[in-house]
């Protein structure tokens, strides 16, 4: 984790007599060591008992003063503990870190690393010129290692948050179809077909095999172009907006509007610009938007954005309900007329 200063120190970064860059470049030196660390299995070594350096190098196959040289980054930063010279995970590392932690984020932060080093290339550029660099997907197909742990992420959040988004919305009495916009693996429109008896759903995304599998059906179709079923009871846009530029997001809206039967339902969750999380949560949601913008020509649109789209598109948006499985995540649920 980044270097946590003690409460004077602190304040003088914050009052710019200390070089709060400095603080950055820290993290930056950290996010390298601590993906050196994962390479070299450090962590779950460390996970069987603490260790000297030089059972660590025999254990990893490491140098042993470049191992020190690591460790002294990774103790420093909040990675790693010493005492008596044996060095131990951290609570932080144990439970986020370890290959057989709940959850592996040493892979997300990997493919984010990844990502701002190869694609937020000439960002001064587009920012200074207002075109966005774009390309990610094309990028991301030709690297299948990063693809696999980007969809993984995906369907991990998909499989965290099915369930909830499905409590909070209420399919249409006798709804018997349902269409999900880019979900393509089918993890929201599965959940919602296992709790409403006699509900099929399809499928519509631009990476997909075609094939049908119990209620539902994939088709392979771009989502601003594709011929789309109508007479809906239910369609889904979750966490797709945000990879569009606004005029295609507002486009996108009113043609899943417009695949609605008269009274149907229009689901849209997405990631808030300002989620009602910690200074983390925000900081987040801002380097995400931005690298959104970069990669995609897309963004995290506001709230009001948004619900401004679903009347354009004729539909009757009410309250946005916050997830309380992420607060980074919100939903609202619009009848069409």
């Amino acid at each position: 984790m980044p270097v946590d200063p003690p409460p004077d120190e602190a304040a003088a970064f914050r009052r710019g007599d200390a070089p709060a860059p400095m603080l950055d470049l820290i993290g930056l030196m950290a996010c390298h060591a601590v993906n050196a660390a994962r390479t070299l299995g450090v962590f779950d070594a460390l996970a069987a008992g603490p260790r000297t350096t030089g059972e660590l190098a025999a254990v990893t196959g490491a140098d042993p003063a470049g191992l020190e040289q690591l460790l002294g980054v990774l103790r420093t930063t909040g990675y790693v503990r010493r005492d008596d010279g044996r060095h131990a995970n951290t609570p932080a590392t144990t439970a986020w870190l370890c290959s057989d932690s709940p959850t592996d984020y040493g892979r997300i932060l990997g493919l984010w690393q990844t990502i701002i080093e190869e694609r937020w290339t000439g960002l001064a550029g587009a920012v200074r010129s207002g075109i966005p660099g774009g390309g990610f997907y094309d990028w991301l197909a030709g690297r299948p290692e990063l693809s696999s742990t980007f969809h993984q992420m995906q369907l991990g959040l998909a499989e965290w948050l099915a369930e909830e988004v499905v409590s909070l919305v209420r399919v249409p009495e006798g709804g018997k179809s349902l269409l999900d916009l880019g979900g393509g693996h089918g993890l929201y429109a599965g959940e919602f077909c296992r709790a409403v008896p006699g509900l099929t759903g399809t499928v519509v995304d631009a990476a997909v095999t075609e094939r049908t599998d119990g209620p539902l059906t994939w088709r392979e179709g771009d989502l601003l172009t594709a011929d789309l079923p109508g007479d809906q009871d239910v369609t889904l846009l979750c966490n797709v907006l945000h990879g569009f530029g606004a005029a295609d997001a507002a486009a996108l809206v009113a043609r899943a509007a417009g695949t609605l039967r008269p009274g149907g339902l229009l689901v849209v969750m997405e990631s808030p610009p300002e989620p009602p999380g910690g200074a983390a949560d925000l900081a987040f949601a801002a380097g995400f938007s931005l690298n959104l913008w970069h990669t995609q020509g897309g963004a995290l649109y506001p709230a009001e954005t948004i619900t401004g789209w679903l009347e354009a598109a004729g539909c009757s948006p009410g309250p946005w309900r916050g997830l309380t499985r992420s607060p980074s995540h919100a939903l609202v649920t619009a009848t069409a007329p």
